[in-house]
């Protein structure tokens, strides 16, 4: 195995593949996969119970709002939807 499968496959749970296997599926060019785009968000943590919570530039109150309403809805003393 060479060093650098060994260090992605380290971390990897068992049955899980480790990154050598996903780049193997993704240059399978039998593969009809559609090609995905991947954005990084940026994110805040809620203070009640930590979890993160992505949100898109410029809408973080709304993201915490909508967190806040499912997770914790007796915060904002309102009815879960």
């Amino acid at each position: 195995m060479r060093a650098s499968a060994a260090k992605s496959v380290r971390g990897a749970a068992p049955g899980h593949p480790g990154a050598d296997g996903i780049m193997e599926a993704m240059n399978n060019s039998g593969s009809r996969r559609f090609p995905v785009t991947v954005t990084r968000l940026p994110v805040t943590r809620c203070l009640i119970c930590q979890r993160t919570v992505a949100y898109r530039p410029g809408t973080l109150s709304e993201a915490l709002t909508e967190h806040y309403r499912r997770a914790h809805p007796e915060t904002l003393a309102l009815p879960p939807r």
